[in-house]
Order: structure tokens, then sequence, then C-alpha cells
């Protein structure tokens, strides 16, 4: 019975992974952001801030992440109900931009904590912070208009 259980399983994650397959990179660029996002998080908090290690701050960033994950796998799954595969996967990849531009920013805000002021990484850091709030965001369709309107 539990051989059954678990080889019904194994077939169910195996399906669901090959149904996933075109958005794989997406997700594994996700993955790595997350990380980031988690691991630079907890450095700037332990360098700069000197707090310790947080599970409630570690579990939001874990929730964070799966939402964003189920959002990703819903888009797809919806656009392939809907006969619309293509438009599915330029939908999921434009999540996934916006997703990777926020969070990248964030990483480096945590990133620019840890290092001396006007040390050259802190310098590197800054830069890279600057080209990506300030240049590439015209890379994406409306999030200037978004950022300079406000939000709700």
């Amino acid at each position: 019975m539990i051989d059954n259980i678990r080889h019904m399983f194994v077939g169910i994650t195996i399906a669901v992974w090959a149904f996933l397959k075109p958005i794989e990179g997406d997700l594994l660029s996700l993955i790595i952001v997350f990380f980031l996002n988690f691991f630079f998080g907890y450095l700037s908090g332990l360098i700069a801030n000197r707090e310790d290690f947080e599970l409630k701050k570690a579990l939001r960033c874990i929730a964070e992440a799966t939402i964003f994950f189920v959002l990703c796998c819903a888009i797809y799954t919806i656009g392939n109900l809907k006969h619309q595969p293509e438009g599915a996967l330029q939908c999921v990849s434009f999540v996934t931009y916006v997703v990777l531009w926020f969070y990248t920013l964030n990483i480096l805000k945590n990133l620019k904590k840890m290092f001396k002021r006007d040390t050259t990484p802190w310098l590197i850091v800054s830069f890279l912070y600057y080209i990506l709030r300030f240049k590439f965001i015209e890379r994406i369709p409306g999030l200037t208009e978004y950022l300079s309107v406000g939000r709700d």
C-alpha cells in the first residue's frame, strides 16, 4: 500500500514537472533570486544591523517566494487551458523579469548596507543599484509610469 502511494506521488510529481518544463528557466531564475535575497538579507541584518536569525523573517521570505512560484505556475496552466501557451510563456516571462528586477534591487540595497560607504565594493554596488533603479526600468513596459505615479 505504501509503495503504491509512493509510486503515485512520484508519477504525479514527474507529470507536473514535465508539464512545467517550458517555464523551467523562469522557475530556476526565481529560485536563484529568492535564495540570494534570503542570503543577503540575512547577512545584511547580521552585519549592518547586528540582528540574529529571525524565523519570522525567514518564513516571510519563503512565503513571498511561494506566492510568485504559484502565480507563475497558475499563469502557465491557465494559458495552456485556454490553448494559448505562447501568451502564457510571455506572461510568465514578464512576471519573472519584474520579480527579478524588484528583488535584485533589494539584494543590492542589502549589499550597500554591508559595505563601508565610499569603499570600492560599496561604489560598485551603488553604481549597479543606480543603473538598475533608474536606467533599466526603461526596458520594462509600464514600470517607469508605475513608479512615477505612486502605488496603491
